[in-house]
């Protein structure tokens, strides 16, 4: 088995420490360096060019956005962001994703906790998963182009609801969408993003700074109306079903051994079964399966199937298993996905 060289930046030493020995324990990752600020970490990127940076937000000197930011830039490197829950860690975390991390995962507790089994497997699988990503330098996001759709000739039925998938690399993603997206936006948008249950509400709370759409937690009865955004809320399952002609949020209890909670895929069959072919749904940038059987059975009742290109997704993982399934339309770049979308709207 290859190693997997981690590098640790945390300004604590009892942290250090800490998270030493917990990656440590794992037989194929071994640490290989540690950063007590920004500044060290990204001197010893350079130096070591370990596989992945464990990444504290909070540091002297350089916080961890800045060094994400630097490192992205100058030595591209799998970052994992591991931050504490406090809101002011939880927006510099997902700031940090928007520079070009990977993924956040919470600091793993005192072992004396009884969900520290749990988070210790947390952070080890998001260490492995995201050493083996490549990674590139960070290109400048393409301006915001006009959503006056271009004349095609087709008839299409007038969706309802856009759902959306992602994972990783996904919170960058649904940003940047969001703020290509206009105030009028006619139908509502659900989506499923994959990201530790402690960061959802600090997600929806970042998301909602991102452009003139409001963007909520989803709630069991919730109505769906045009220009509202609902992120799936952790341990459970976020589906649509119909309360007379309206659009409701159903929470659905996650099953024992289910891969994915909240999952794209249960998302994706509700909004078939409910808006079959007046729907759209879109998988982002991710890591896995989870949404191609969703959005195969949505494409299958005639609703618009469309997945973010490789070129600009940070894993091209859930958009190639939905090409792989014949469940995607059209293969878009982001910077191009609001443009689509006013086609069918």
């Amino acid at each position: 088995m290859d190693e997997i060289r981690v590098l640790i930046a945390e300004d604590s030493p009892t942290q250090r420490l800490h998270l030493r020995r917990l990656i440590e324990s794992a037989p194929d990752l071994v640490v290989v360096g540690e950063a007590r600020n920004g500044e060290e970490v990204i001197a010893l990127t350079e130096q070591l060019r370990p596989s992945v940076v464990s990444m504290d937000v909070r540091m002297p000197v350089v916080d961890g956005l800045e060094a994400t930011r630097h490192i992205m830039a100058h030595t591209p490197t799998p970052v994992v962001i591991v931050s504490g829950a406090l809101e002011s860690e939880i927006n510099l975390a997902l700031n940090a994703l928007e520079a070009g991390a990977l993924a956040v995962v919470p600091k793993p507790p005192d072992e004396k906790r009884p969900d520290f089994a749990a988070k210790r497997h947390e952070l080890l699988t998001t260490l492995r998963a995201m050493a083996g990503v490549r990674v590139i330098a960070r290109r400048d996001y393409r301006p915001k182009r006009s959503l006056r759709p271009e004349a095609n000739g087709t008839s299409v039925t007038r969706p309802q609801v856009l759902a959306i998938g992602a994972s990783t690399g996904g919170p960058s993603a649904i940003y940047r969408l969001l703020a290509d997206l206009p105030a009028d936006f006619p139908i509502p948008i659900a989506i499923v993003q994959h990201m530790p249950d402690e960061f959802l509400g600090g997600l929806v709370r970042w998301l909602d700074r991102a452009g003139p759409l409001r963007v909520v937690l989803s709630e069991d009865g919730l109505p769906l109306r045009h220009g509202l955004v609902v992120v799936a809320a952790g341990g459970q399952h976020l589906t649509l079903a119909r309360a007379g002609s309206a659009l409701v949020v159903r929470q659905q209890p996650a099953q024992p051994g289910e891969r994915y909670v909240p999952s794209i895929d249960r998302l994706l069959e509700s909004v078939a079964q409910t808006c079959g072919s007046a729907a759209i749904g879109l998988i982002l940038t991710g890591m896995g399966d989870d949404g191609a059987e969703g959005l195969a059975a949505l494409r299958q009742v005639g609703g618009r199937t469309l997945a973010q290109d490789a070129t600009s997704s940070t894993v091209f993982g859930m958009a190639q298993a939905a090409l792989a399934r014949g469940a995607v339309e059209r293969v878009v770049g982001l910077a191009d996905v609001a443009a689509e979308l006013a086609k069918y709207l």
